[in-house]
């Protein structure tokens, strides 16, 4: 979901993608635009790039953002499927969650 924010606060994209799939027994989704990108150094060192693979980790998935000045912005992650779905039981936030 911060990705997606980010998008709209930062990106200057006029177009935003995100795809969720399930692959080999993860959950993997991505988020991303055609707005002017990031320089990768910033990518790699921000805050908000750190939140988001640290809560990714917690699940034990990982996070890649693939940008350059010009040319859009992709953030890429994964996940366990076992650990989406317990994530969204103690939640309680989708009843209806399968893979």
């Amino acid at each position: 979901m911060e990705a997606l924010q980010n998008v709209a606060k930062h990106a200057g994209a006029s177009k935003a993608t995100v795809r969720i799939e399930q692959s080999n027994g993860r959950l993997v989704f991505s988020v991303s635009d055609d707005g002017h990108g990031i320089d990768p150094a910033r990518a790699r060192s921000g805050s908000g790039m750190q939140n988001m693979r640290d809560r990714v980790a917690v699940l034990g998935g990982d996070l890649q953002v693939e940008s350059s000045p010009g040319a859009g912005t992709q953030v890429v992650g994964s996940i366990p499927v076992a650990e989406a779905q317990a994530a969204v039981s103690r939640s309680g936030s989708n009843r209806d969650f399968a893979m």
